[in-house]
């Protein structure tokens, strides 16, 4: 066995071993950079959704409103025809009476 040949191999995969190890680091550094916007971007997301929901909260109360005062209105509706209709009969009963 040639020791400088056994030696020069070793020194060749330890090369290698570095030269990948480098670019590992490298990669690691572009994911701990990619996975910081990642996390960034899901804050923001997450306020976004939090300020929608807030939004849909206040439609969903306004609508609430809208479909009580809906609701009172045609309660009214249906007294307002009532009451008109008692007056209708009472001005034909008098209009026919003083014929």
């Amino acid at each position: 066995m040639d020791v400088e040949k056994t030696m020069q191999f070793l020194l060749e995969q330890q090369a290698r071993f570095d030269a990948r190890q480098a670019e590992l680091h490298a990669s690691q550094a572009q994911f701990v950079g990619r996975q910081a916007q990642f996390e960034e971007r899901m804050t923001r997301i997450e306020n976004v959704l939090l300020d929608v929901a807030a939004a849909q909260e206040r439609t969903n109360a306004i609508l609430e409103t809208l479909t009580e005062r809906h609701v009172e209105l045609a309660q009214s509706h249906k007294v307002t025809e009532q009451n008109l209709n008692a007056l209708i009969a009472t001005l034909e009963r008098h209009i026919a009476s003083h014929k």
